[in-house]
């Protein structure tokens, strides 16, 4: 068939169309663009995931060392966050270790501080 005066392409009837070969060819790399995007969500919603372990164990180890500041007589102690446990150890000079751990019981952060000394009556 001629259109235009010229030939249709071989696979086309009237030149206008897709071949079945280009279409297959435009649906894989459509996957791999698709198949790409996934990756990048699945990691994107990971990481947020372990950000929002991190805030809420900083904000309940913040609380914790506020709280031992004003404590008279400072002792060791455990919390849950929800996704972990905060440990404290507070030894005779005043010295404190806060430890997060995550779901997993891995480490996620360690501060070390020393408490004011406390103030008399």
């Amino acid at each position: 068939m001629s259109v235009g005066g010229r030939r249709a392409p071989k696979g086309s009837a009237d030149g206008r169309g897709f071949t079945l070969l280009e279409v297959v060819i435009a649906l894989l790399v459509l996957e791999l663009a698709v198949v790409g995007a996934v990756g990048v969500l699945v990691l994107a919603s990971s990481t947020l995931g372990r950000a929002e372990r991190l805030e809420r164990a900083a904000a309940l180890a913040e609380g914790v060392l506020d709280s031992l500041a004003v404590v008279s007589a400072p002792t060791d102690g455990r919390a849950s966050y929800g996704a972990g446990d905060v440990l404290w150890a507070v030894n005779s000079a005043g010295e404190v270790v806060v430890v997060a751990l995550g779901p997993t019981g891995d480490t996620l952060f360690e501060i070390g501080s020393v408490l004011p000394p406390p103030s008399g009556p």
